[in-house]
């Protein structure tokens, strides 16, 4: 836990100009598979455009092409020094309801993003050895759609419970999730949401877990297939609830490791503040 976020974070920063267009914006982020993209002015950090972002004004971009990124995105942009310890790293994430840190360098450059999955990461042996099974972490109530509802209906229901995604059901049986990742690529497309079934544009396979498989287990899978969210199945097969990051970096209040100050990463002259989101 006294890692720092310099030696752990995200690499390359991917930033653009406040001026781009949200649509062209959103295509980088597809086509780089990243969750969340730095926004400049004058070569300062003002914002950040996350995946969660995208979910609430899905129906906001589709309708206006020439929307600028500095419209959508989240401000101002929390920043924090590279030798910040991952737990004050995590307070600030639980503090601001966030999941990404854009990490400075001592000259005040960009030097990487701290998100959620490094944090994750960073807890894989000292925090989670003493977790039984992923049963511990999971959320049991897992929100589902139809197959053949409309993407917006999804999307809806994604914002409207402030939920990463949501598990698609075809005769009673999963059979794709439509996560905050499909919507960026759907949303880049231009598409009419409100005319696609889920069923056309959700992630299948749904990935899965055993509610008995360690946390370990679940992070090097989330890791390995590059994903953010596991279903969890029961010993019949069954679905028991949904592993999320979020899920799994919620183990810090549970222990009790969380800083007990305040943590204050800030450099002199950086706005910082709740984000919208």
């Amino acid at each position: 836990m006294d890692r720092t976020i310099g030696e752990l974070a995200s690499r390359p920063v991917i930033s653009v100009d406040a001026g781009m267009l949200v649509i062209e914006a959103l295509k980088l982020m597809s086509a780089r598979r990243i969750s969340c993209l730095v926004v400049l002015l004058n070569g300062d950090p003002v914002g950040i455009l996350t995946e969660r972002d995208v979910v609430f004004a899905a129906n906001w971009v589709i309708g206006q092409p020439s929307l600028c990124i500095r419209e959508v995105m989240s401000k101002p942009v929390l920043t924090a020094p590279a030798d910040l310890t991952v737990a004050a790293a995590y307070g600030l994430f639980r503090e601001n309801g966030i999941r990404h840190l854009v990490v400075l360098g001592d000259q005040m450059e960009l030097s990487g993003i701290f998100t959620q999955t490094d944090l994750v990461r960073a807890f894989r042996d000292e925090v989670f050895s003493r977790t039984r099974d992923v049963s511990e972490l999971m959320t049991s109530h897992v929100r589902t759609v139809p197959a053949e509802v409309s993407a917006r209906n999804a999307l809806a229901l994604m914002a409207s419970h402030a939920i990463s995604g949501v598990v698609v059901i075809d005769g009673g049986q999963p059979v794709g999730i439509f996560t905050e990742r499909d919507a960026v690529r759907l949303v880049a497309t231009g598409a009419d949401i409100g005319a696609l079934p889920v069923r056309s544009v959700m992630t299948a396979p749904v990935l899965t877990i055993a509610a008995s498989a360690t946390p370990g287990t679940a992070i090097d899978l989330m890791r390995d297939r590059e994903v953010r969210r596991l279903l969890v199945v029961n010993e019949a097969g069954g679905m028991a609830g949904v592993l999320t990051q979020t899920d799994l970096s919620r183990i810090l209040e549970n222990q009790q490791l969380a800083m007990e100050n305040r943590p204050t990463p800030l450099f002199p002259g950086r706005e910082v503040g709740r984000l919208w989101h």
